[in-house]
C-alpha cells in the first residue's frame, strides 16, 4: 500500500512529499526559484538561461531502494513515463534532454551544460538493492505558483507499478 508523506521545512517553509511504496523511497522537494537561479548562474549559465531553469518548477528529487538485504528487490525508472496532471493539461515532465536540446545554438557553453547534466535526476536508472540511492533536480515546465498531480511509474524486480502524489505545489518566486 502506498503512502505520501507531506511535510513542510520548519525553517524554510518549503514543503515536501515523499511517496513510500514496497521498496521506493521517493521525495520530492521544493526549490525557490531564486535557489535553482543562484545554482545556475554559479556554474556559468547566463542570467537569461538561469532564469529560465528557475521558473520551470524545479524539485529536489531523492530516490532510493529501500530492501537492506544484497539480494533484496531490484527498482527502475524512467522519467518519459511520468505523467504531470493539471488543470489544464496532462503531459510528461520537462526532461533533461530537452534542456539540450532547447540550448543547440544558444549560448550555452560545455562546462554549463556538463554542470546541468550532473545535477539533475538521471532521465533512467536502477536503484540495486540494499539501500541504492540518488538525487538530483527534476524539471517539470511549470510556473511559479502552478499545482500538479504527478503519476511516478516504476519497475519493482521487472513488474510495473505506478502512484499518483497529488496537490504537488511549485513554490512561488519571492
Amino acid at each position: 500500500m502506498a503512502n505520501v508523506e507531506r511535510g513542510i521545512d520548519a525553517e524554510t517553509q518549503l514543503k515536501s512529499w515523499k511517496l513510500l511504496q514496497g521498496a521506493l523511497s521517493l521525495e520530492l522537494i521544493q526549490r525557490l526559484p531564486d535557489q535553482t537561479r543562484g545554482f545556475f548562474l554559479a556554474r556559468g549559465f547566463t542570467r537569461e538561461t538561469a532564469n529560465d531553469i528557475g521558473t520551470q518548477c524545479v524539485l529536489q528529487t531523492i530516490g532510493k531502494n529501500t530492501t537492506t538485504t544484497p539480494k533484496g528487490t531490484s527498482l527502475s525508472y524512467n522519467l518519459k513515463d511520468w505523467i504531470i496532471r493539471t488543470s489544464a493539461e496532462t503531459r510528461g515532465i520537462k526532461l533533461k534532454e530537452q534542456w539540450l536540446q532547447e540550448w543547440k545554438g544558444r549560448d550555452v557553453n560545455n562546462a554549463a551544460q556538463l554542470a546541468f547534466r550532473w545535477a539533475t535526476f538521471p532521465t533512467t536508472q536502477v536503484f540495486e538493492p540494499g539501500g541504492d540511492y540518488n538525487w538530483g533536480m527534476i524539471s517539470f515546465g511549470l510556473p511559479p505558483g502552478s499545482f500538479f498531480d504527478l503519476q511516478v511509474i516504476w519497475k519493482e524486480d521487472n513488474q510495473t507499478q505506478s502512484h499518483w502524489i497529488t496537490q504537488i505545489e511549485c513554490p512561488k518566486d519571492r
